[in-house]
């Protein structure tokens, strides 16, 4: 048996998050990524009662090089997020590499300074994330090499097959990077390359993922590559599909499980 974490993002799942919660459990899955708009006050308490973990608190959004008009608040933002994560008992949080445009690009390298020193304040860590539509980092060789020259320990990568693959990667973009700077492997699949504008790159990774041996992703070369590093992190589900979140919460969760299990039993 593997000794990694086994979680499911819970944007599969349709309905109210306890029920969400208690689907994940009973499917067999020890985590949940967990959307900061979906913690309640009661969150905290159920996952105690099912035995649930939390692989990371979701999303601390454009965080790095934010104009100076939105700077001071995306700051006060990872606070409430350091807040809401420690209320669940949860010591990591995900921060993509940014989306924006207009984004500061010089003082990006500032900003995660500055995070990872916020985090490890309150014995946190970030998940930087190399999303396929960035507008900087948005492979994984760019974000290993940004955190590479920033050394901040308690900055890690998440692995993302969509991402990796959307920009015509493959399993090779492991090589070199030390399994113990990848902080969590989303694991999914997509029927075919999706579109390269930006907007329409983003609408495909929201609607339309597959679970993973279900399209033309390689899964099994990454996770061979994963293994062969030693990689001992929270390995999962993420993916966004329309059609599995029309189904029943226990049936699109059962469903993970068993596509997770073909790959990482």
């Amino acid at each position: 048996m593997s000794a990694n974490p086994k979680f499911l993002n819970l944007v599969l799942l349709n309905g109210e998050s306890a029920h969400k919660l208690q689907a994940a459990r009973a499917a067999g899955f020890d985590q949940v990524e967990m959307w900061r708009e979906e913690v309640t006050e009661h969150t905290a308490a159920l996952a105690a009662q099912l035995n649930l973990g939390f692989t990371n608190l979701q999303v601390l959004r454009d965080f790095t090089g934010a104009p100076d008009s939105e700077r001071l608040q995306k700051r006060a933002e990872l606070r409430d997020f350091i807040r809401v994560a420690q209320s669940l008992g949860c010591d990591t949080i995900q921060a993509p590499a940014t989306t924006r445009e207009d984004c500061v690009a010089e003082r990006i390298d500032e900003d995660l300074r500055w995070l990872a020193s916020e985090a490890a304040r309150y014995n946190m860590r970030i998940m930087y994330e190399p999303m396929a539509w960035c507008s900087v980092d948005n492979t994984l060789p760019l974000a290993w090499q940004r955190l590479q020259r920033l050394d901040q320990p308690n900055i890690g990568l998440v692995v993302d097959l969509f991402h990796i693959c959307a920009r015509g990667g493959d399993a090779s973009q492991l090589d070199g990077i030390p399994a113990d700077r990848i902080y969590e492997v989303q694991l999914c699949d997509m029927a075919q390359m999706p579109p390269q504008e930006k907007q329409a790159l983003s609408d495909y990774a929201r609607h339309q993922r597959l679970l993973p041996g279900d399209g033309i992703i390689e899964v099994e070369r990454f996770v061979d590559k994963l293994k062969s590093a030693g990689y001992r992190g929270p390995v999962g589900i993420e993916v966004f599909n329309d059609r599995l979140k029309a189904q029943p919460p226990e049936a699109a969760a059962r469903q993970a499980w068993q596509a997770l299990q073909r790959y990482w039993p």
